[in-house]
């Protein structure tokens, strides 16, 4: 990601760029001046993803691979597998010769579904919100192919064989529901823990954040909801996991800056969390700021957002060092 960072201070800086004051940081991170004379610009700014991965159409959810490899998803147009698919799932790796991404790749039929309307009005072609195992070889994400008008979103997992990515399949009851609206899925860092939003009855209201296990024989055990200091009336969604065991996830719940907001919480035993901590106006604005994900280096944060300080014209993906994010409540 360094790399990536020089690459946006020296390339890309649309109009705007400058918007996020050093001043401003000062009272509202609590950054000292000892460190604002340690650190530069650089370190304490929101960053845009840059071409060619955001662009005039919509970008979201993405994960990265230990090698750095990116899955994320995007609207555009240019490069769907069928008109009228509202986003598909893209690979992308970084080039440290040229010190750019390389040009991203959609990963086609089957891992995106084609729209299929004329089975259920349901099915839009909507596959999005990845997460990437470290080895590069597992996908989850979810996928809208078997939408009903019940349950518009399921989770589904590819494999990589010998070079080639499996047909994706549903992950069954109890991870996807026939009403649960089963979105977001990640794989906490024990290697064990797959972890949802779901709508199914039990939760705190709206989509809730589920966790669960496989048995000895593989199969998924019940989720646990993972309790009042995640979950809300409101609505939660996206668990990410850094090294450290402190997850960073979006809620919509109140005492943010207005739309979705990104909250982290420390972990205090198995399905547990201390108080949620909202991240801070570095990251969060008064529109919707989404979905973090984190970068194999572990310095650094990613999301996505509709901010206009530093846009493409759409939805982009942004990233900042982790040191500007709020710690405390």
């Amino acid at each position: 990601m360094h790399k990536v960072c020089s690459l946006h201070a020296a390339s890309h800086r649309p109009a705007g760029h400058f918007a996020i004051k050093i001043a401003g940081l000062v009272t509202a991170l609590g950054i000292s001046a000892q460190s604002l004379a340690a650190d530069s610009w650089v370190d304490l700014a929101v960053h845009n993803f840059g071409a060619p991965i955001n662009t005039m159409w919509a970008e979201g959810e993405l994960s990265f691979a230990s090698d750095g490899t990116m899955v994320y998803c995007s609207a555009r147009e240019d490069m769907a597998v069928a008109p009228g698919d509202p986003k598909d799932l893209y690979i992308a790796t970084f080039n440290a010769d040229t010190g750019s991404w390389n040009t991203p790749v959609n990963m086609g039929i089957p891992i995106n579904a084609a729209p299929a309307t004329d089975v259920d009005a349901m099915r839009r072609g909507d596959d999005r919100e990845p997460w990437i195992s470290a080895d590069g070889n597992t996908i989850y994400f979810k996928s809208d192919r078997l939408a009903s008008a019940n349950n518009g979103d399921d989770i589904f997992v590819t494999h990589k064989v010998d070079g080639s990515w499996s047909t994706p399949e549903l992950v069954g009851f109890p991870i996807s529901t026939d009403m649960g609206h089963e979105h977001c899925p990640a794989i906490l860092q024990d290697g064990r823990t797959l972890c949802f939003a779901s709508m199914r009855e039990g939760g705190y209201g709206g989509a809730d954040i589920w966790c669960s296990q496989q048995d000895a024989a593989g199969n998924w055990m019940d989720p646990i909801n993972q309790g009042p200091n995640i979950n809300t009336a409101a609505e939660e969604f996206h668990f990410s996991q850094d090294k450290s065991g402190k997850v960073y996830f979006t809620s919509s719940r109140p005492g943010g800056f207005g739309g979705m907001d990104i909250w982290s919480a420390e972990s205090v035993g198995p399905n547990s969390w201390g108080t949620a901590v909202n991240l801070g106006p570095q990251v969060n604005t008064a529109v919707a700021d989404m979905c973090p994900a984190l970068p194999p280096e572990g310095n650094t944060i990613t999301w996505f957002s509709g901010r206009s300080d530093n846009s493409f014209g759409n939805i982009d993906i942004f990233w900042t060092q982790k040191v500007n994010l709020r710690s405390e409540p």
